[in-house]
C-alpha cells in the first residue's frame, strides 16, 4: 500500500501489463518492470522495451494489422443418387 502511494508521488504510470509484468513510464521519461504479486504464469520480461522503449510485440501486430483469415471452402460432397428399386422382374 505504501509502495504503491510512493510510486504514484513518484510519478511512474503503466504503460502496459502483460504476462505478469507491469510496464511502468516515469515523469523523466525511465523505464522500469515490476513483476505483478500473484500472477500465475509468468512469461519472460520484454526486456528490449527498457532499451529501446518498443514492444517486442509491436511489430507483429504491423505486420498482421490487415491479416484475416478465411478458411478454405469444403468441397460439394458427391450427392447420393435417387433411391430405386433395381429389383429385376421374372
Amino acid at each position: 500500500m505504501i509502495g504503491q502511494l510512493i510510486d504514484l508521488l513518484g510519478g511512474w504510470r503503466e504503460v502496459r501489463a502483460s504476462m505478469g509484468f507491469s510496464y511502468q513510464v516515469a515523469r523523466n521519461g525511465k523505464r522500469r518492470i515490476i513483476p505483478i504479486d500473484g500472477y500465475r504464469t509468468r512469461g519472460p520480461a520484454d526486456e528490449q522495451w527498457v532499451a529501446s522503449g518498443t514492444f517486442v510485440d509491436d511489430g507483429l501486430s504491423e505486420r498482421f494489422r490487415d491479416f484475416s483469415y478465411v478458411p478454405p471452402k469444403q468441397p460439394r460432397r458427391r450427392e447420393r443418387p435417387a433411391k430405386r428399386d433395381f429389383a429385376v422382374k421374372h
